[in-house]
């Protein structure tokens, strides 16, 4: 028997990279996933991969309605929702005095209103079922920062204030609440953005030895943390930010 077995997992940002990969191993541990995304084909693929105990919803997470709605597919198809994941993230470049209003209030709605919102479709449902478990994709981002970032790198920050502030009023109620912050992980996401800078090996190799280990992390490591804070294993993990980083945060000078 798997360990989270009857379990119901509700994933937002879960059609490739990180989200899939703790998609396919909640699902591998016998938990029913809901894989939330924009990306219908390959949300698709996966849910028809993963079976019967998955489903994909379509899911833009700026929109607040889509988010509600994803949460009501899940009841309609497994009946609640013991485990969320949200996992989202866009990126809008530009210093404080170029970056638009708009990008900042779309970078922030999606970046950090979202979890907001999730969280506050998830609590009662997770209530319902006697305790479950939120994580929050946060980033390295959070801690320290790059030039241009300043809409991701304050949305990041604010997710594991939000996450710290949810782990506190529900912890009564069997209720936690964690974040994690990656540093740079091989997913199609990053290698898009890597693609922007310049020659996508090149400047992957140059930020795979900006960490410590000399290499980017992968999606199925960072998924493997996610299933551990999700299981009772992390029972008296609660607020916490955990890094991912590959020690690139304990590191001041290269």
């Amino acid at each position: 028997m798997g360990e989270f077995e009857g379990r119901v997992a509700i994933l937002f940002g879960a059609a490739r990279g990180i989200g899939a990969a703790a998609a396919r191993g909640f699902h591998r541990e016998g938990a029913s996933v809901v894989v939330c995304d924009v990306l219908d084909a390959e949300g698709s693929a996966l849910a028809a991969e993963l079976g019967e105990r998955a489903r994909y919803v379509r899911c833009d997470v700026a929109d607040a309605a889509a988010i509600e709605a994803a949460y009501r597919a899940a009841d309609a198809a497994f009946g609640g929702v013991d485990i969320v994941l949200n996992n989202v993230g866009i990126t809008r470049y530009g210093t404080v005095d170029v970056l638009s209003l708009e990008d900042w209030d779309y970078s922030l709605r999606v970046n950090l209103t979202a979890h907001f919102v999730s969280a506050h479709h998830a609590i009662p449902r997770l209530r319902a079922r006697g305790g479950g478990v939120i994580v929050n994709t946060s980033s390295i981002l959070g801690h320290a920062s790059q030039k241009t970032t300043a809409s991701y790198a304050a949305a990041k920050a604010g997710i594991q204030g939000l996450t710290r502030t949810i782990a506190i009023d529900h912890a009564t109620e069997g209720i936690r609440c964690v974040s994690i912050s990656p540093g740079t992980i091989d997913t199609p996401l990053v290698r898009h953005v890597a693609s922007g800078f310049g020659e996508t090996e090149t400047v992957l190799g140059a930020w795979a030895a900006a960490h410590p280990v000399n290499r980017l992390g992968t999606a199925e490591e960072v998924a493997e943390t996610i299933l551990f804070l999700a299981s009772p294993r992390a029972g008296f993990i609660t607020g916490s930010d955990i890094l991912i980083d590959g020690g690139i945060r304990s590191e001041l000078y290269a």
